[in-house]
């Protein structure tokens, strides 16, 4: 019996497997999968990926000479996607080659995300059914596949990190949390909303924990975000410009995409920037939430991460689609519990994967396969563009409203959580 399922277990990572390694051949995203080999490109020739430059090396493919897009990345990512060009296109020139290895650690992240919120859901005491559901959810997720392998981003990475830190906060273990997290951060600051766990949890919010906490922090940070700046002697991104873009873009998967509706760009008008900074004051409240209601089991850590994280996501100025994957297996931890209903995902992976047609990620994905589809996706955008703009206002509208319930049963709840309890 144990050697069957065993046996149907393998078969069920080697049919993910299967799947994800075409899609990482063939496809990626035409901003972000281009930004990342012309930074790949750009690292490895021991230029700066932070400015930009022509790119002519992969002539074979239109879309991927001209100037590079800038990466918004700290240094981490880049360095590790000059190693992949340096292994791979510099010794085969061939685009797909290139493609398949930076979705290497994205492919090998999926299956390493599932198999982690496993054996936490095992740990904590959840039903072989959950569990079990939960693990095929992470491997045969449709949304997740689309925006990670097929998309070319790296959020299961950054999910798998902070799944495994707040495991470790719960553990009391808070050294190791916050070098988990602190990773993730320099990865891609999509975890930032959780940096402040240790503070609000019920046995880790002493003074000696936190400051453990806070120092591995600012030495993770220090060395894998700010030192490759000094040492590789590149130009540190702090024009005005570019540190207010971040607050200053209005778009993706939050209803500020409504500002390309209205005045047709993807940046707020001078007199709406403010909106830019919302998540701040958002965050602070939520997190006053927790502190009120310190959680005292890992599963309350988790309802208080997933609350935490949708507030950020909710109220920031913008959020791509690929972000969401950092939620699911957290809140698959948090509703460990619960039956494993999984309309209570609809809003966390269906509904975003609808976004991503009105989107035009879907289309966008095939430019390495078909160079010409980028032009034609412009002249179809001319005849449908307002109603696809308004079905897309009114996905994240219908998006809001299922995540804002789901914000006020995870941050009401995270006290009293589950059957494990803070070591």
């Amino acid at each position: 019996m144990l050697k069957s399922c065993l046996n149907r277990e393998i078969l069920a990572v080697i049919v993910s497997i299967a799947i994800q390694v075409p899609l990482a051949i063939f496809l990626g995203h035409y901003y972000d999968e281009r930004s990342f080999m012309d930074t790949g490109y750009l690292v490895s020739a021991g230029l700066n990926p932070y400015q930009p430059h022509l790119i002519t090396i992969f002539s074979s493919n239109p879309d991927l000479t001209g100037i590079n897009p800038i990466i918004g990345y700290p240094p981490l990512w880049p360095l590790l996607l000059g190693l992949i060009y340096r292994l791979t296109f510099n010794v085969i020139p061939n685009l797909f080659l290139y493609n398949f290895a930076i979705k290497i650690p994205v492919i090998a992240s999926n299956i390493a995300l599932a198999y982690v919120t496993k054996a936490v859901m095992k740990q904590i005491g959840a039903s072989e059914k959950n569990v079990r559901a939960a693990w095929l959810f992470l491997l045969f997720n449709p949304f997740t596949m689309l925006t990670t392998v097929a998309w070319g981003e790296f959020d299961t990475l950054i999910a798998l990190l902070c799944v495994a830190s707040i495991y470790f906060l719960s553990k009391c273990m808070v050294g190791k949390s916050s070098l988990l997290l602190s990773i993730s951060l320099v990865l891609k600051p999509i975890s930032f909303p959780l940096i402040g766990l240790p503070l609000v949890c019920y046995r880790t919010r002493k003074a000696k924990k936190i400051a453990v906490y806070l120092s591995v922090a600012v030495l993770v940070l220090l060395a894998l975000w700010f030192v490759p700046f000094y040492f590789l002697h590149w130009m540190v991104p702090s024009s005005g410009f570019q540190l207010t873009s971040y607050f200053t873009m209005a778009g993706g998967m939050t209803v500020f995409n409504i500002v390309e509706l209205l005045w047709n760009k993807t940046v707020f008008p001078s007199n709406l920037q403010f909106l830019g900074y919302l998540w701040i004051p958002a965050l602070l409240i939520a997190y006053y939430f927790v502190y009120r209601n310190p959680p005292k089991s890992l599963v309350g850590i988790a309802k208080a991460a997933v609350g935490l994280l949708l507030v950020f996501f909710l109220t920031r100025s913008w959020i791509s689609e690929p972000n969401i994957n950092v939620i699911l297996p957290i809140a698959l931890i948090a509703l460990s519990f619960k039956k494993l209903d999984f309309r209570n995902f609809l809003f966390l992976s269906v509904i975003p994967l609808v976004f991503l047609f009105f989107n035009t990620s879907i289309p966008q994905l095939f430019f390495l396969v078909s160079p010409s589809i980028i032009s034609s996706l412009v002249q179809l955008d001319q005849h449908i563009r307002l109603w696809r703009l308004i079905a897309r206002f009114i996905v994240v509208v219908v998006w809001q409203i299922f995540a804002w319930r789901l914000v006020v049963e995870m941050l009401a709840r995270c006290k009293n959580s589950g059957n494990e309890q803070l070591a």
